[in-house]
């Protein structure tokens, strides 16, 4: 079993500090998680500090997971395997580790909370390739959609 924190722990709103992370547009907010697990992984809000002005950049990490829950706002996001995506508040979405991905676009109110393992990893920029087939819009991926969703199945 890992050597974890053996303490509980609080990660209030009102004491929180926001800073500058991988991505300028967005402010980041660690909830602990990192410093609990000792750097095994990472649990921390992402939150628009500045309008969308387009896409914002094509790039992929390599980690062993990473899930991301919307809270607010939304986004359309491109994921290499299966299309454009576009979530709102309730809505997640998981990317396998190197999955060639980009934020296409977000709403002025967009926070997710993200979830990775490790803590740290790297993030490669990468290159689209032409052609991509724009009409893959799925709205909220292959798994997880209600009966009223006009999602594939």
């Amino acid at each position: 079993m890992a050597d974890y924190s053996t303490e509980s722990y609080a990660s209030y709103t009102k004491c929180a500090e926001w800073v500058t992370g991988l991505r300028p547009y967005f402010r980041y907010r660690d909830l602990g998680v990192k410093g609990a697990t000792n750097g095994d992984i990472m649990v921390q809000v992402l939150r628009a500090n500045q309008p969308c002005t387009g896409a914002l950049g094509y790039h992929s990490h390599t980690l062993e997971f990473q899930l991301s829950i919307m809270i607010k706002g939304s986004a359309r996001i491109y994921l290499e395997d299966i299309g454009e995506i576009e979530v709102e508040a309730g809505d997640a979405w998981y990317q396998p580790s190197g999955i060639k991905h980009e934020v296409l676009e977000y709403s002025d109110d967009f926070e997710t909370i993200e979830i990775t393992l490790p803590a740290e990893f790297p993030t490669h920029d990468e290159t689209r390739e032409r052609g991509y087939d724009e009409s893959r819009v799925y709205w909220l991926g292959k798994y997880g959609q209600s009966d009223g969703c006009q999602c594939p199945r």
